[in-house]
C-alpha cells in the first residue's frame, strides 16, 4: 500500500521494486528528509526497507535522530547524480522520478 501523494511519478513495475523508488530514498535521505514521517510519506515504503536492508540507510535511533544515509548510499546516489544531473541527459521525467523537482 502506497501513501502520501508523491507516488504519481515512480513506475509501476509490478511486483518488483523499481531501482527509481530506491533511488528516491536515497534522494530524500541526503537532502534532509529524515524523519519517518517523512520519508514515509515522499517515498514507497518496500523502497525505505530495501534501502535498510541493503544498509543503504540506517533506520531512526530514539526520537531525536531520524534515518541516515551511509557511505554506501551516498556512493550510489552520488554515482546517480553524476550521470544524471540536469543537462547530462534528456531523461527529465526519470530526473523528477528521483528528485521531485
Amino acid at each position: 500500500m502506497q501513501a502520501g501523494r508523491f507516488f504519481d511519478d515512480l513506475p509501476d513495475d509490478g511486483p518488483e521494486l523499481p531501482d527509481t523508488a530506491v533511488l528516491r530514498v536515497l534522494w530524500m535521505t541526503a537532502q534532509g528528509m529524515v524523519w519517518p514521517w517523512l520519508l514515509q510519506s515522499m517515498c514507497r515504503r518496500d523502497a525505505i526497507e530495501h534501502a535498510l536492508k541493503s544498509e543503504l540507510i540506517w533506520a531512526p535511533v530514539g526520537d531525536h535522530l531520524g534515518y541516515h544515509i551511509t557511505d554506501a548510499g551516498r556512493r550510489r546516489i552520488m554515482d546517480w547524480y553524476q550521470e544524471n544531473r540536469p543537462g547530462t541527459q534528456d531523461d527529465s521525467a526519470h530526473w523528477r522520478a528521483v528528485t521531485m523537482r
